[in-house]
């Protein structure tokens, strides 16, 4: 279904620059907003029409919506250590509740939220915290208890509440650790330094490419109401036997059924469902088996 107005928020960010991309080679028509200045002369980030909005405020984010068919929404603070926790629920929740306002107001079709596996409560826990079951998938209750993690179950509840008093769909994706060709080698090294060292979601990771092409596809595939779908790499940081490290780390965590000894701790499963979503990309594409950079890795 190529044609579509697409308005992509947070449009400067990882994950925003990634979706335009891939919205662009989809054959969709394209709007860009983010708070950065824009550039004002000829420039290759003016191919695709770009609008500076601040979305905590109302006016600005009507402004941005108006037109469009269909509005992705990747704009916030996308984690809670580098602002204080009343900026970081705040600008997430008040950007979040202006654009279901204006998407009803404006008739949009379609709002795809860029949500978080955060809304599990593991990533951000300020106390101990597990996840109850691996791998972890929307069966799993909503435990957030950190700003961020909560600014993004709200954006869930705004979308539940949209699709109730409105003729348009929406899909929350939860993305889990978010992971660019440059930021492999630096995020992930210690867990091949250490492979005792444990991570919130169970050493779950994605590539932004693959993010992408699941938010194109959450654009594109009609679903009725409000769905929200996980989205990890189909593998696991390093390709440990994920049951027998669950074992030894967090024997009191049941493990279900995995897809591949080296599946990820968290499940796509729905995300498969719905849309015909796979993840083709790992962190092999990059690093080698000591978590070095590949001299060959594909950018």
């Amino acid at each position: 279904m190529a044609g579509l107005k697409v308005l992509v928020t947070g449009a400067r960010g990882k994950v925003g620059r990634a979706a335009v991309a891939a919205l662009v080679a989809a054959g969709h028509e394209v709007r860009a907003t983010d708070v950065l200045r824009p550039v004002y002369d000829a420039d290759e980030s003016n191919a695709v029409p770009y609008v500076q909005a601040d979305l905590t405020n109302g006016a600005d984010a009507f402004a941005v919506t108006r037109g469009m068919d269909v509005l992705v929404h990747a704009a916030g603070i996308p984690e809670p250590s580098k602002n204080t926790p009343h900026a970081v629920f705040l600008t997430n929740v008040t950007a979040t509740f202006n654009l279901i306002e204006a998407a009803e107001h404006s008739g949009l079709r379609r709002f795809v939220n860029l949500s978080s596996d955060s809304v599990s409560g593991m990533t951000w826990a300020t106390r101990r915290f597990t996840g109850l079951t691996c791998p972890l998938d929307e069966s799993h209750p909503d435990l957030a208890h950190d700003a961020y993690g909560l600014s993004k179950r709200v954006s869930e509840m705004l979308c539940e509440a949209l699709v109730a008093r409105s003729d348009a769909t929406a899909v929350s994706i939860r993305p889990t650790w978010v992971l660019t060709p440059s930021s492999y080698e630096d995020n992930l090294r210690p867990f091949f330094d250490d492979p005792d060292l444990p991570t919130a979601v169970f050493w779950a990771y994605i590539d932004v490419a693959d993010l992408a092409d699941l938010i194109v596809l959450a654009v594109e595939v009609d679903t009725p109401g409000h769905e929200v779908v996980y989205a990890a790499a189909a593998d696991n940081i390093g390709g440990r036997d994920l049951a027998a490290a669950m074992a030894r780390l967090h024997p009191e965590v049941p493990v279900g059924r995995l897809d591949r000894v080296d599946a990820s701790g968290i499940s796509s499963q729905k995300a498969r469902q719905l849309f015909g979503w796979v993840p083709t990309r790992s962190w092999r594409d990059y690093l080698d088996e000591d978590g070095r950079a590949l001299p060959s890795a594909r950018r």
